[in-house]
């Protein structure tokens, strides 16, 4: 079982709601838009009024385009590495929704009925153009911030499974494990929850060295700072001093892997 294209979209959007960067970019953008006041809100509303207009705007927009683009991407190519013209092709699609919310909300502020504004088409136009555009210089800065981070690390490409975690949260894969149908992915930068099945989770480690210690436990060897004996028990702790218990059946597996003290 894989990370389903609802459940990916949305924690991905709760990632994005709850980054201060985002809300600081979305103030500023909507600051600056609130002074100048284009397509003709600095003459139909006042400075709070267009300061409030352009943030619904921009968040609700922002919103409908990261989850249309979401789920389209992991629908149509679920296990690709994602280029930067299919976030472009799904930002696109994403105008028409955009182009109805933007018609519904000038609707309800300037009180526009049909055939008064601009007319739809050309509004669904400027949304598809826009939002195929922004995906596309989204992807490809995510995809430089990535290539940066990997040049800090000794990883020199990321294993699949990491392409499932928010950019923040890739980093050096340290170790994985079972909760429940959840799979905790832990790196240098932190992790989180995917919804797959274990098993394919080690397989998309790929190249990175490293085991399984336990039928809910996975480690990477470079991890691995000692091994620890409690109560007839073996453990393997690790260099950020978490500890993961080994079972008797990968006893074998992790002394030939040298981490036995």
């Amino acid at each position: 079982m894989s990370d389903s294209p609802v459940h990916f979209t949305m924690r991905e959007l709760q990632r994005i709601f709850f980054a201060p960067h985002f809300w600081a970019l979305i103030i500023g953008a909507s600051a600056l838009l609130g002074l100048t006041g284009p397509f003709g809100t600095y003459d139909s509303l006042p400075l709070a009024g267009r300061f409030a207009y352009w943030t619904a705007i921009l968040v609700t927009t922002y919103f409908v385009c990261s989850a249309t683009v979401f789920l389209l991407v992991q629908t149509i190519w679920p296990n690709r590495t994602r280029l930067a013209w299919h976030y472009g092709v799904a930002g696109a699609l994403s105008g028409l929704p955009i182009a109805v919310l933007v018609s519904a909300i000038n609707a309800v502020v300037f009180g526009i009925g049909p055939g008064q504004g601009i007319a739809f088409l050309p509004l669904l136009v400027y949304c598809v153009a826009i939002g195929g555009l922004v995906s596309v210089l989204i992807a490809i800065l995510t995809a430089q911030y990535e290539r940066a981070a990997d040049a800090g690390t000794s990883v020199k490409r990321h294993p699949r499974i990491l392409e499932r975690l928010p950019p923040g949260q890739r980093g050096a894969l340290s170790h994985m494990s079972m909760q429940d149908h959840y799979v905790d992915v832990r790196t240098a930068k932190g992790g989180g929850l995917v919804l797959m099945r274990f098993a394919d989770a080690i397989a998309e480690a790929e190249e990175t060295p490293g085991l399984q210690i336990h039928r809910s436990h996975w480690v990477a060897l470079n991890a691995v700072d000692k091994s620890v004996r409690r109560d007839g028990k073996l453990f393997l702790r690790l260099a950020d001093g978490t500890e993961l218990p080994v079972s008797r059946s990968f006893q074998p597996s992790v002394r030939e892997a040298g981490l036995l003290q």
